[in-house]
């Protein structure tokens, strides 16, 4: 089961994401981006400790990234440094060196998975 706590630090939401992010659980993890980053000027997704993860986190993540971007709002993420998320994230593609689009090109979240 994914676990989602959120809390809201003024215009700042705060998703701290552990346990099984896999495609079982897609919609709850999708529902909680979005919800978050719809009361926010800015959204950052703190990893905890993730038990599963598949393909779908990770292709969550960047959809709500270029929707925080097409919306001028911020998103950011720490953790990705856990060796089973750098894992997915290397084996799938998505350690880049530049970003993927010119709105997000220089916030793309899968940067600093490229430097580690």
């Amino acid at each position: 089961m994914a676990d989602i706590q959120r809390s809201q630090e003024g215009a700042r939401a705060v998703l701290t994401i552990s346990g099984e992010l896999t495609v079982l659980h897609a919609k709850a993890l999708q529902k909680e981006l979005l919800d978050a980053l719809t009361g926010a000027a800015s959204v950052e997704v703190v990893m905890g400790n993730v038990s599963a993860i598949d393909i779908t986190f990770p292709q969550l993540l960047c959809s709500t990234h270029r929707t925080a971007a097409a919306l001028k709002k911020q998103m950011t993420i720490t953790g990705i440094e856990q060796a089973q998320f750098a894992a997915v994230l290397r084996n799938a593609g998505f350690a880049r060196h530049i970003g993927c689009q010119e709105s997000t090109r220089r916030s793309c979240l899968w940067l600093q998975a490229h430097e580690s």
